[in-house]
């Protein structure tokens, strides 16, 4: 399964999976076919999470204009054929500024020949069943939609329960557990209750992990005066700071970045112009230096705001199935990036209220707690790095101007400020 390729859909992508996963979308729209028939790929979520396996069994090429009721219901559509033809033409205009009705477009017809949720869930139930020494009653057993290579259920809404799911990534669940253990003590993150890396249960590497009762920040801080806000990131920054204190040598990150941000740039170059291109490639010749002053520790590497909770008063920080050896002021790139994008890392629920406005004063703030911060050279110029590798990493797959638009900037604050 790990050699298929994984796809998705252009827009609202996660609401049509679940349509594909309820058997009321069968089929797809594109410019270009990414699939053949008979074929078989991955169907995926916004972050990654693998929905279903589905087989290509008809495509079909035809102009915009002529795609009919018949066909667009296949796709879900619930509305008329007037307000699925506007939505998708809004969409293929920013793919292509030429795209018009006569423009010739891929519909594809396909099928699901294997539900991976529900393939997740018999592994969860098994582990759960051999577990009642530390869950007790089972009544409640739900897949949380959030991680990548990871499945994440929520067990009677008191643990959580954390499969790694590809076995490449064993060694992170390593690396996480040693942070658990170096951690213990630490009342700003969950109780681990049982790591198992046997594979005497099931196939597969896991946690047992207490569930942080509270809500994540994104719900708090719209409504927060000035002052409260200040004072939640002087104690974040405690809590962030402590977790730091374990101190570790690396001699490759810097490379590591350098090598992706290039890498990543060349396999999405024609999206840029020539000017652009001048720009972009300027500013790596800065990366060396700008990446040299390094304080590595082992970093949450997730931290934004919907990793971070109220339980009461007390602050707590979950999800470390990203945790890494890094520099200090990486773990801290999301939540400088709030500042212009807040919306970015909140919920469905809460993205309506994250306003730029509310964000103005969070990195100054930050470093105004977190001194070691300013002792970093080209920490402004680093975080500009950290902006474009976030991009760029999205680039590849969205296409999106805005994407461009901010790689473009953040590398020409590169090359003015050095």
């Amino acid at each position: 399964m790990n050699s298929l390729k994984t796809w998705h859909f252009g827009i609202d992508n996660d609401k049509l999976v679940d349509l594909v996963l309820n058997g009321k979308k069968i089929a797809t729209t594109y410019l270009d076919s990414p699939s053949k028939i008979g074929e078989e790929s991955i169907l995926i979520y916004d972050n990654e999470k693998k929905a279903c396996i589905t087989k290509t069994k008809e495509i079909l090429t035809l102009k915009f204009k002529d795609i009919t009721w018949e066909l667009a219901k296949l796709e879900g559509e619930n509305n008329s054929l007037e307000e699925w033809k506007e939505k998708h033409y809004t969409f293929f205009r920013k793919i292509d500024n030429n795209f018009n009705g006569e423009t010739e477009v891929i519909f594809e017809i396909f099928e699901v020949t294997k539900n991976l949720i529900q393939e997740r869930f018999n592994i969860a139930t098994k582990i759960v069943e051999n577990n009642l020494d530390i869950l007790k009653k089972i009544n409640k057993i739900e897949e949380i939609n959030a991680g990548f290579n990871n499945y994440l259920f929520n067990i009677n809404d008191q643990y959580i329960l954390k499969i790694c799911g590809n076995q490449k990534d064993e060694k992170l669940f390593d690396t996480e557990y040693k942070f658990y253990l170096q951690n213990k003590n630490n009342s700003n993150i969950p109780t681990l209750y049982k790591y198992d890396k046997s594979k005497k249960i099931v196939n597969y590497v896991y946690e047992i992990i207490e569930k942080v009762q509270g809500k994540t920040i994104y719900y708090h801080w719209y409504k927060w005066s000035e002052s409260e806000r200040e004072n939640f990131i002087k104690e974040l920054v405690k809590v962030i700071s402590k977790i730091h204190n374990i101190r570790y040598e690396l001699n490759n990150w810097k490379d590591q970045i350098k090598t992706e941000v290039i890498n990543r740039y060349k396999s999405c170059q024609e999206l840029f112009t020539k000017e652009e291109c001048d720009i972009i490639e300027k500013s790596f010749t800065k990366y060396d230096l700008i990446l040299s002053d390094n304080r590595y520790a082992l970093i949450h590497n997730d931290l934004h705001f919907d990793n971070i909770l109220l339980e009461e008063e007390n602050i707590k920080i979950i999800d470390f199935n990203d945790s890494t050896i890094a520099p200090i002021d990486y773990d801290l790139r999301l939540l400088f990036m709030c500042k212009d994008e807040p919306w970015k890392w909140a919920n469905i629920e809460m993205d309506p209220y994250q306003k730029p406005k509310d964000y103005q004063n969070i990195t100054n703030y930050i470093k105004k707690y977190y001194l070691e911060l300013n002792e970093i050279k080209y920490l402004e110029q680093r975080m500009n790095i950290y902006k474009v590798l976030n991009d760029i990493r999205h680039l590849e797959r969205f296409k999106n101007k805005d994407l461009i638009e901010n790689i473009v900037n953040n590398s020409l604050q590169i090359n003015e400020t050095i």
